[in-house]
């Protein structure tokens, strides 16, 4: 191909990729617009500006469908999550890359088959499991679940990142007279901090919209926010949609406010773990 042709090209290439992102953002700008809209003029002019910045939808959420609640509980699971993980996934993968364990490479191996696996293909197995243990419709199983389904991953990119560190530094912090424990936290993973962002980020971006999951696991019951959002949905007696393009736009407003403040650290991290 010659280098005239391929300058003619990347207009191109470079119009498709900006008509793919149109399309995907349109939505979440169509969510916006009406967000601030009265319910007779989405359906007057759904695509049209709105006559004034009507916060009215933004009260009644807090107000009428008392949304407040379900967000702290969101929230509150999110965080319970990420320290699950943070303490879990960078002791394991530690162990895994550093203690000399026979059977080192078959754990490895076997918790990173757990990306693999579908969630269809575990569900009814794992309901039962709940039920058995009697735990089913909790929140501790949902939170059991969410850091068991999130462990395979998390430890890939710890122990990506940590095959990067040099072993001199375990070794001198262990002339100093630091133990096995002491070396981790003190040394170890201090230096693991673009891996922790990373997964605060993508799982707290998961887990705050997770949806079906929650669903599946805790019920319609669930005081989770996307599902009490979805009970408001479906009720066959609210066709409020101004209402519900407001909740989705609150509700995408935190996690969107994490990625855009820590993107950079989030894709250093990923690729580090991912590659090295």
């Amino acid at each position: 191909m010659s280098a005239a042709s391929t300058k003619r090209s990347l207009p191109l290439l470079e119009l498709l990729m900006l008509a793919a992102g149109l399309l995907f953002v349109s939505p979440c700008l169509l969510a916006i617009l009406n967000a601030f809209k009265t319910l007779p003029e989405i359906v007057q002019a759904p695509l049209a500006l709105p006559h004034r910045l009507n916060l009215d939808n933004f009260v009644y959420l807090f107000t009428g469908v008392k949304i407040a609640g379900p967000m702290l509980n969101s929230f509150l699971m999110c965080t319970a999550v990420i320290l699950s993980l943070m303490v879990a996934a960078p002791m394991a993968a530690y162990s895994l890359m550093r203690r000399p364990m026979a059977t080192g490479k078959f754990w490895r191996l076997l918790f990173l088959a757990g990306l693999t696996i579908p969630f269809q293909i575990i569900m009814v197995p794992l309901l039962q499991q709940f039920r058995m243990l009697h735990i089913q419709f909790t929140y501790f199983a949902l939170l059991v679940h969410y850091v068991s389904w999130g462990l395979p991953l998390c430890i890939f990119i710890y122990s990506g990142f940590m095959s990067s560190v040099p072993k001199e530094l375990e070794e001198a912090a262990a002339i100093d007279g630091c133990g096995p424990v002491s070396v981790f936290w003190r040394i170890i993973f201090p230096l693991l901090t673009p891996c922790t962002i990373t997964v605060v980020i993508f799982w707290g971006l998961w887990i705050w919209n997770d949806f079906m999951q929650a669903f599946i696991i805790m019920g319609p019951r669930s005081q989770l926010v996307f599902v009490q959002l979805w009970r408001f949905m479906s009720d066959k007696y609210v066709k409020n949609w101004n209402h519900i393009f407001a909740g989705v736009v609150i509700l995408s407003l935190p996690v969107t406010i994490l990625y855009l403040a820590m993107q950079r650290r989030f894709i250093k991290g990923l690729t580090a773990g991912a590659i090295k």
